[in-house]
């Protein structure tokens, strides 16, 4: 076994340490965020017929995130004594501020890229030579028009790109990782100033990504979808198997704490998170070890 290795094998056994250090301690800051998640799906299924309750569910939305937020700042306070003993409410806030600003920033991207997808996509069923418009407004044209871009091989361009944008996404997200935790750590809104202490580890970073985030959320958000395919909503497990009873034979309240319950179940997944973001932080941040020596 290598070095860099056993290196990547210590980050591993560090970001299980610190989620298991924060899952108890920060337990009500869960329970709150918890509860946000709940409101805000009891008021999205009021808002489902439109009218005032969209402003009321955009608002929770906001109310979510900001929860979010909270819960993270104190778990990252707990991890980091360079975070200080200052108020909770105030990392809570600069930690809010940048996550507002990330998701800004993924969302233009996805918004422009969505966009560029569609035009290419009807470009490319147009030189197939296709016409959408002769089917009318069947619901069948989607398809139609799918069919006749894979008969043509173009769809392969359109899959490639696809694929490429994903990866690009991951790229960003990877790159942007440590962002939160340099916010709380630094005590000040830090979005791009941990951009190039992640610049030459990327593979590396993908790997522990990989291990400690998509795998555990795959797990997890498959034990949730079994739990709410049992409670009566219709998840990707419906796929296979239909739900025992209708999404609308549920109540406000029952879909609202269904909902909850899988926030719950991912509760993992965000402790092992944060577990990771601040054990890479403690060892490529250049004011705690130099970069070098993480990764040898």
């Amino acid at each position: 076994m290598t070095a860099s290795a056993l290196q990547t094998a210590s980050i591993s056994r560090d970001a299980i340490r610190h989620a298991r250090s924060v899952a108890l301690p920060t337990l009500p800051g869960l329970l709150l965020l918890v509860a946000a998640v709940m409101a805000q799906s009891y008021v999205n299924r009021l808002a489902q017929a439109g009218g005032e309750p969209v402003f009321y569910w955009f608002a929770m939305g906001l109310v979510v995130i900001f929860t979010g937020s909270f819960w993270s700042a104190t778990m990252y306070r707990r991890l980091l004594p360079e975070a200080g003993t200052g108020r909770a409410l105030t990392d809570a806030i600069r930690l809010f501020v940048a996550n507002l600003a990330v998701y800004l920033l993924f969302f233009i991207i996805i918004f422009l890229l969505t966009l560029f997808f569609s035009i290419f996509a009807g470009v490319l069923i147009d030189a197939s030579g296709y016409d959408p418009a002769a089917a009318g407004q069947s619901p069948d044209e989607v398809w139609r028009s799918m069919e006749a871009l894979s008969s043509s091989g173009a769809a392969v361009i359109l899959y490639m790109l696809l694929v490429v944008a994903s990866g690009a996404l991951i790229w960003l997200g990877l790159r942007l990782f440590l962002f939160g935790t340099a916010t709380i750590a630094e005590r000040q809104v830090t979005i791009f100033r941990s951009w190039p202490w992640t610049s030459r580890y990327v593979a590396r970073i993908a790997l522990l990504w990989v291990s400690l985030q998509l795998v555990p959320w795959l797990v997890l958000s498959l034990i949730a979808s079994l739990l709410l395919h049992a409670g009566g909503m219709t998840t990707i497990i419906s796929v296979y198997a239909a739900p025992p009873g209708a999404v609308d034979a549920l109540s406000d309240v029952e879909f609202a704490a269904l909902t909850g319950v899988a926030v719950f179940i991912l509760a993992p997944f965000y402790w092992l998170g944060h577990g990771l973001a601040v054990a890479l932080y403690q060892r490529l941040a250049p004011t705690r070890v130099d970069a070098d020596m993480t990764f040898g």
